[in-house]
């Protein structure tokens, strides 16, 4: 479909010719989907040169549309004015020709190469080492790497780097607790469990023995100043903690390229503080260091009046760090909208420190889980754990599925895969600087814009194609199929393949896979309004026309799965 809309673009740049102020780069930014097919495939809002035209949006629209009426050529089969919009309907054969690139690009389908020769770092997930990965720690991680697939498809080299907090005082107090009640034959059975319970029962120890905490923030000292013992002991638990966190970042579809904590960054700090001084930018307030903003924001804080260095020092040391190493073009910091503040201190910082490439930093920022009926059953007392979060999402689906196909064979593991899906597309789908609102009913619903949905359909394209193969029937690459050259729902559903890539750039530009999951359910509408429409096994037409509607079937199979990907979800072939 790009290809189209570039199409689209240099005619209406060139019909607009010197008369309006749009170079055909702002036309092709300009270019819509009109929300009904009937209305055409594409469509150029001409509000934007109104005023420089002198004319009303629905009579530049008439005026364009008799311009450009002899450039329709093999592509277009009409284009008209439409009120304000100026549309154009593909023709049956770009929408053929469409579906040939799917079956030619395979896995590869609705890529491109714009971002050839550009490096982009993408830090997410980013949990405390000694903790279990908790539902505050679900959406950077699922948007982080949803965002990671998004650039690498659109051409991007991406460097995943998990940024461990294994580092600070909330260690010493997981030290603490193991030096006074630690178990070693619980540690060796579930380590990633026993040291989450570990840190909930010393905080709230702490709670009525406040002496707790200036213990353990000695202790943490301690590492700092390399006690062999106790840095014998946060190496264990950092390599127990990332064995547990990968168990479930698998579940999810979830890699790194690079596992550097923010322990990684401290003997670069001295480097840091010695710059700051040199450009004359620490201050002095109430015995800690800051570098000050003046009235624009508040003061950010690298060292602590008892020397100890902070989120911000680190941040700080590994932002320099990481564009010395790996030369990024672009580095996106995927954490929530509470530490808004926190990234424009530390970018306000290098900018200040001289260091133009700040402005390559972007904080990708996102909302809150929010439960609707405001409550979710848990070990741990008020901590909701990300995996306890997917077994519940497993369970209900396995519910679902003994109900509705209890012969289905693999059902585990079916299961698995369609509730992890589900709650990772509630995930993807919301915007994310909103709010995510947690409703089980409508999570796993199979006919709601849900992940079940998603998959039931890739599933009952897999089926037809099973019953067809059995019935001596196989796909055919569609080319002159009448049935689908008057069919408006496979004329749609074939155009709809072609907008992949489309909101691939769309999501990547914006860093939002909403938009690749918003996509990924009008494609499934698509499929199944084709599906109500056109009787695919019509053992009254021939083979060849059988064989063409297959092979849009196919091709739905393969859109849909590559989009299920980037969505970081599996697509079951049966359910």
């Amino acid at each position: 479909m790009i290809k189209y809309l570039e199409k689209a673009a240099r005619l209406i740049s060139d019909a607009l010719g010197t008369e309006a102020p749009l170079r055909y780069e702002e036309v092709l930014r300009l270019l819509e989907t009109p929300p009904d097919p009937e209305k055409g495939d594409i469509a150029f809002p001409c509000f934007q040169v109104a005023k420089a035209l002198r004319k009303g949006p629905p009579m530049i629209a008439g005026d364009l549309a008799q311009k450009l009426q002899d450039k329709l050529g093999e592509d277009f089969q009409w284009i008209k004015p439409l009120g304000p919009y100026l549309n154009f309907r593909l023709s049956a054969d770009a929408a053929f020709q469409i579906v040939s690139s799917v079956k030619a690009k395979g896995a590869a389908f609705g890529h491109s190469s714009t971002g050839n020769g550009q490096r982009v770092l993408i830090e997410y997930s980013s949990p405390n080492v000694a903790k279990e990965l908790h539902i505050g720690h679900f959406r950077n991680t699922i948007l982080g790497q949803a965002l990671n697939n998004i650039y690498r498809a659109t051409g991007h080299t991406v460097i995943a780097v998990n940024h461990l907090g294994d580092w600070g005082s909330q260690f010493g107090r997981v030290a603490w607790a193991y030096q006074h009640y630690g178990n070693e034959t619980e540690l060796e059975k579930d380590p990633l469990n026993y040291l989450t319970s570990l840190y909930v029962r010393v905080s709230a120890e702490e709670e009525t023995n406040p002496a707790i905490d200036k213990e353990a923030r000695l202790l943490f000292k301690k590492i700092e100043e390399k006690d062999p013992e106790l840095t014998a002991l946060w190496k264990r638990f950092r390599e127990l903690s990332i064995e547990g966190l990968d168990q479930v970042y698998d579940r999810l579809g979830v890699s790194f390229d690079e596992y550097i904590g923010e322990s990684f960054y401290i003997d670069k700090i001295d480097s840091l503080v010695a710059d700051l001084k040199e450009k004359g930018l620490l201050e002095l307030s109430e015995g800690a260091q800051v570098v000050s903003f003046g009235e624009d924001m508040p003061p950010c804080l690298v060292i602590t009046g008892d020397g100890t260095t902070l989120y911000a020092t680190r941040d700080l040391a590994a932002a320099i760090w990481r564009h010395d190493h790996f030369k990024f073009d672009r580095c996106l910091y995927v954490v929530g909208n509470e530490q808004r503040l926190h990234f424009m201190q530390v970018f306000g910082v290098l900018k200040k420190m001289g260091h133009a490439w700040a402005e390559k930093l972007e904080h990708v920022n996102y909302g809150l889980y929010r439960f609707k009926d405001g409550k979710f059953s848990t070990r741990k007392g008020k901590v909701i754990l990300a995996e306890e979060v997917l077994n519940e999402a497993r369970d209900k689906a396995l519910e679902i599925i003994n109900s509705k196909n209890p012969d289905l064979k693999e059902k585990q593991s079916t299961a698995e895969i369609v509730g992890v899906g589900a709650v990772v597309f509630n995930d993807l789908s919301t915007d994310f600087v909103k709010d995510v609102e947690f409703d089980w009913n409508r999570v796993l619903d199979f006919e709601g814009d849900t992940g079940p949905y998603l998959q039931y359909s890739y599933a009952r394209a897999c089926s037809i194609l099973r019953q067809a193969r059995e019935k001596g029937f196989e796909p055919r690459l569609p080319s002159s199929s009448p049935v689908l050259k008057a069919s408006e729902a496979a004329q749609t559903l074939m155009k709809q393949f072609g907008r992949l890539e489309a909101a691939l750039e769309g999501a990547r530009r914006l860093n939002k896979p909403s938009i690749v999951a918003n996509y990924a359910i009008d494609l499934a509408k698509a499929f199944n309004g084709f599906y109500r429409q056109v009787k695919v096994l019509d053992t009254a037409a021939s083979k060849e026309d059988v064989g063409e509607r297959l092979g849009l079937v196919a091709a739905f199979q393969q859109v849909l799965g590559n989009t299920l990907g980037l969505l970081c979800m599996k697509a079951p072939e049966e359910m």
